[in-house]
């Protein structure tokens, strides 16, 4: 992806939009992610069902999702050996990655509107 976006802790929020600095306007950059495949029912006593369950990494917030989210921040992987190290690499190798990114490598890119804005663009 090229920026991802957060609430902040205003009523109602604002969201902010976060983008990693680099030769390009917007440069790539992954979250990483986990995913289990799950054998069970969805509501208590239905059937059994077989689902791919995803999620992606969180972290301690930086100094600057901090300004905006005081609970978390995803993991960024911006570099070509990390989304290597988290694909094939050991888990010890991978899961040191799950760290918060280095702030002065990102930056605020839109900032501003509310929720109602978001759903009507």
């Amino acid at each position: 992806m090229s920026s991802y976006c957060e609430p902040d802790t205003g009523k109602p929020e604002k969201w902010c939009w976060f983008a990693v600095n680099g030769d390009e306007d917007r440069c790539p950059f992954a979250f990483p992610g986990i995913w289990q495949r799950w054998n069970g029912p969805i509501k208590k006593d239905g059937p059994n069902v077989e689902l791919d369950v995803y999620s992606f990494m969180t972290t301690a917030p930086n100094a600057l999702t901090d300004t905006i989210n005081h609970e978390r921040m995803p993991v960024l992987l911006s570099e070509e050996a990390d989304f290597k190290t988290w694909l094939s690499g050991s888990p010890a190798e991978a899961f040191a990655l799950a760290r918060s990114f280095d702030p002065a490598r990102m930056r605020i890119v839109q900032s501003g509107f509310e929720k109602k804005d978001l759903l009507a663009a």
